[in-house]
């Protein structure tokens, strides 16, 4: 489990981790960020600086991998599954009462990179004060039999002006699982 840099002629730099077991993914550094792991099958990208200023503090995205489990129950696990007639991720509700609550507030997100696809799936706090609701957030990238996820807040519904999801979503649209020598299988090919 490391992290590295790698330099790129363009704007922005590349950071890879590899999270042991066959898990291993680099993405663009678009907000000057770093990517560690220190945790077998997790990792995080943060910034010293939020690309947009937040009540929530800090900006991160954590990674857990799922490895050797059906994809299909992973998905579920963060909310979504896969809608063959839709060709699409849709929301995923464990049984209608939840659907009638949660239905509503909550947003799919499609996410397509280089060489993975998935969601990210946003619901909006409905209890508690209302001036502390958030906006929660779940995604997994999906590559053959590996899946990488994550859920965090994306903001306080009361301040739009502070939302980190479009740079969430940037930053997940940017993510390419790599081997263990830090390259992709179709870089690897003559």
């Amino acid at each position: 489990m490391a992290a590295s840099t790698l330099s790129t002629s363009g704007k922005f730099s590349v950071l890879s981790v590899d999270m042991g077991a066959g898990c291993a993914i680099r993405l663009l550094d678009l907000y000057g960020g770093h990517l560690q792991s220190g945790m077998p099958a997790k990792a995080s990208y943060w910034t010293d600086k939020p690309p947009v200023r937040s009540s929530l503090g800090n900006f991160g995205i954590n990674f857990e991998c799922h490895r050797g489990q059906p994809l299909d129950d992973v998905a579920k696990s963060y909310g979504s599954r896969w809608d063959v007639r839709g060709r699409r991720w849709a929301p995923y509700y464990e049984d209608r009462s939840e659907q009638r609550l949660a239905g509503p507030v909550s947003r799919m997100y499609q996410l397509q990179t280089t060489n993975a696809t998935g969601f990210l799936r946003t619901t909006d706090q409905i209890n508690g004060e209302e001036s502390e609701r958030v906006r929660f957030y779940a995604f997994c990238l999906f590559r053959v039999d590996i899946a990488i996820c994550g859920d965090g807040q994306s903001r306080f519904l009361k301040e739009p002006a502070g939302d980190f999801l479009p740079y969430i979503l940037r930053v997940l649209r940017s993510v390419e699982f790599i081997n263990s020598s830090g390259t992709t299988d179709e870089e690897k090919k003559p």
